[in-house]
């Protein structure tokens, strides 16, 4: 399962003045760090393996919300991620052999589950289970549709058909490379139900949809770590280990409308803090011994599990939490409330509406770990919490944390572990689930509006997989009732979902007064590039508010009306990201535009149509597959070192595509520490390198340090050399190899590095 480079121990004892013996040093061990205890086991109370009922008086909760159990015992083992079918049911993903001991071994076993939960006479908790796949190599993801189910197993994304909770044939294999590379802490996860009929993941940039019977697979931005989610008007949340949230500018593909230009843009900022405030004493973090990960009362300060974001859209809690960010936070043993607001450009920020010393929920339960959050049919938060022990894999493992975990029996969980809970607001009722399995596309319709999104997303879901097309004048009827917005947005990417996608529809859409209604109208016509004399008019029409402006831009480019959008542009020049939404727009009319306009005074726009039009007319520049001008020893080299580039987890930061991951890590494609000096590049890899660092004349600022991989065993200075070979010449870079002996000179050369290197010293 995701766990990251942090984790809490769980028991004291009297063995606190054991000493780890190199004889067993972990993969996680930084040669040069002192691992003292930050907190003497005296002073450590003791945290067992609870029951249910004991679990339960261990919790804190924001005033006027409960907290009950849903599932537990076996109904729930290792669970870490659901999926709400037609009728409410929890198909719920069980991950059985994550960490079965402190050295993984075992790990691969293939006993991992889908079984589907089942509240049979409506009092909040689970009477029936059913399993419904099993035999499942760490299985990752679940989403269920009307005929079937997509779930992982080992690296695999697949897809079976069901007789209702029966499975019917073989498999399909949807994606053999869906969770390749690195270990279970970053890999692919999510399948979340997009607005536009996509499935979204989070450690992955890859979107999946299935379009007339067959499933397709589309490039997308790269983004999180564990858990993916998104509000009311289509944006996507997520988060990495240390970041509690990140919110999307823009919606997903936003940016990405032109086949021959992906713009290089940080368009996803964290919102909110990362500052945690656990009740309890956590000193068992992977680095509690590195000076401010822990408070002076030996709390953790700041994230570093964060996984498991929901945006709730449910109809129980208070209208002002309506569209809160919940995040879990297991080493803290807490669930982060975060509070999402828009300024007039769309761009997100965050606040923490229980101030700086509380939280939403809390526990002293160590075992508590909480690692995903959704919407409930219901209209409750559910929350999945594995309860277990050990968080962290071993690919991160340090010799001090393996010594916490042995002396207070953190790998030694009940037979039953894993719990599902609900957290409702207590003077709210409980909505009544509606059973929509089997209903025609015209009975699905009237959900489009209901108050709670994860029904809206069902029925959506459902009407489009139908494939019924007699529901349009329906659709296109409720993309007019301008008094219920949320209907509007979902109509209309039914409509586009089902190929029926019209003017009438749109046109309502323009009129709304509600800029997210409108965002999500240009937006389909854009994707469509839909240019009537009538819609085109419409969008003309439309009040100039800042709201709108880069929707209104993207699609003017797309809709035909490029010479209007281009004016805009100009004069929005000083607007973030206003030259890459009118480039999106543009798409495949670039270079007839450029011909019509040799010469911009926008320069930098001027520079991005000329280079967008020769990729285009000019096949030669079309770049060629990385490591196709290498030959020989050199090639084999290249190809050594991009398994080693997935093995260490290089792309967990950096990115399958080299262009870096917001608040993760920089690029590495077209970067100068990359192509430029190999000792330089070799003593990074080496010994880590600490931010702030400055590419290509941009800043960043990584939340977490780069280890090195000097102390690992497994990594030979000839996979350092293949790493190294093929990250100086992937993608678009291209430089000279280098060799073995070259990296066991600058190792030699530089063993007396204790620390990770700071940027200002590799100067």
């Amino acid at each position: 399962m995701k766990r990251f480079h942090a984790t809490r121990i769980l028991l004291a004892g009297c063995l606190a003045s054991l000493t780890v013996s190199t004889a067993i040093a972990q993969k996680g061990d930084r040669k040069g760090q002192v691992m003292n205890d930050p907190i003497p086991a005296d002073q450590i109370p003791p945290s067992p393996y609870l029951s249910l009922e004991e679990a339960m008086k261990e919790f804190k909760i924001a005033p006027g919300y409960v907290i009950e159990p849903v599932a537990a015992g076996k109904d729930v083992y290792m669970s870490l991620a659901l999926s709400f079918d037609a009728n409410g049911r929890a198909w719920s993903c069980e991950m059985r052999s994550y960490m079965p001991n402190l050295d993984g071994k075992g790990e691969n076993t293939p006993n991992g589950r889908i079984r589907v939960l089942e509240d049979t006479n409506g009092d909040g908790k689970v009477d029936k289970t059913t399993t419904f796949l099993d035999d499942l190599v760490l299985p990752r993801a679940v989403a269920v549709t009307s005929d079937g189910c997509l779930y992982t197993s080992g690296t695999t994304l697949y897809f079976i058909k069901r007789n209702g909770l029966r499975p019917v044939g073989k498999p399909i294999v949807i994606d053999p490379k869906y969770a390749v590379g690195g270990n279970p802490e970053h890999k692919a996860n999510g399948l979340l139900y997009g607005h536009d009929n996509w499935y979204y993941n989070a450690k992955s940039s890859a979107r999946y949809r299935r379009i007339n019977g067959k499933w397709i697979k589309e490039k997308t931005q790269m983004r999180g770590q564990w858990g993916i989610t998104k509000d009311n008007s289509g944006h996507l949340y997520y988060n990495t280990n240390s970041i509690l949230a990140i919110a999307d500018i823009f919606p997903p593909m936003f940016l990405r409308g032109n086949p021959d230009y992906q713009p290089n843009v940080k368009t996803s900022p964290v919102v909110g803090s990362n500052e945690t405030n656990p009740r309890h004493m956590t000193p068992g973090v992977n680095r509690a011994y590195v000076k401010g990960t822990l408070d002076s009362e030996g709390r953790l300060r700041k994230a570093t599990s964060a996984c498991g974001i929901v945006i709730y859209r449910g109809d129980n809690f208070p209208k002002e939490k309506h569209g809160m960010a919940f995040v879990c936070e297991p080493v803290g043993d807490l669930i982060k409330a975060v509070k999402i607001s828009r300024d007039e450009l769309n761009h997100p920020k965050g606040s923490h509406p229980y101030g700086k010393d509380d939280e939403f929920l809390t526990s002293t339960d160590e075992w508590f770990l909480p690692c995903n959050l959704y919407t409930a049919p219901d209209g409750t938060l559910w929350m999945v919490d594995m309860y277990f022990g050990v968080i962290q894999h071993k690919a991160y493992m340090s010799s001090y944390l393996r010594k916490q975990y042995k002396m207070r029996n953190l790998d030694k969980p009940g037979p039953h572990t894993g719990r599902i809970y609900r957290i409702r607001y207590q003077k709210n009722k409980v909505s009544a689930v509606p059973r929509m399995e089997g209903l025609p596309a015209s009975e699905l319709v009237q959900f489009l509006s209901h108050a709670n999104g994860t029904i809206r997303d069902i029925a959506q879901r459902l009407i489009v997989e139908s494939g019924d097309t007699s529901v349009t004048n329906a659709l296109t009827s409720l993309a007019s009732k301008h008094s219920q917005p949320l209907g509007q947005i979902h109509a209309l990417w039914t409509l586009d979902g089902l190929g029926k996608t019209n003017v009438s529809a749109l046109l309502h859409g323009l009129k709304s007064t509600n800029h997210y209604v409108i965002n999500n109208t240009l937006d389909i016509i854009a994707r469509n590039r839909i240019n009537t004399p009538t819609l085109q008019k419409a969008i003309l029409s439309l009040t100039n508010k800042p709201q709108t402006l880069h929707a209104r831009i993207k699609t003017m480019a797309a809709a035909g009306l490029a010479d209007q959008a281009l004016k805009l542009t100009l004069t929005s020049k000083n607007i973030p990201f206003i030259n890459e939404a009118f480039m999106s727009g543009l798409g495949a009319e670039t270079v007839a535009f450029r011909k019509r306009h040799p010469k911009i005074t926008n320069a930098q726009l001027d520079n991005l149509l000329t280079t967008v039009a020769q990729a285009i007319t000019n096949p030669e520049l079309v770049k060629a597959s990385p490591g196709a001008h290498l030959k020989g020893a050199k090639l084999k080299s290249f190809k050594r070192g991009k398994n080693i580039y997935n093995k260490v987890s290089c792309m967990g930061c950096h990115g399958n595509d080299g262009k870096g991951l917001a608040n993760l890590g920089p690029p590495l494609d077209q970067s100068e520490w990359v192509t430029k000096s190999p000792e330089r590049l070799a003593k990074v890899l080496l010994h880590g390198l600490k931010g702030p660092i400055t590419v290509n004349g941009v800043k960043y600022n990584p939340a977490m340090i780069m280890p090195g991989l000097n102390n690992n065993s497994s990594i030979s200075n000839r996979d350092l050399a293949d790493l190294m070979n093929y990250i100086r010449n992937a993608w678009s870079n291209k430089a000279p190899v280098t060799t073995e002996k070259f990296v066991k000179k600058v190792r030699a050369a530089t063993k007396n590095q204790k620390q990770p290197f700071e940027a200002k010293d590799l100067q």
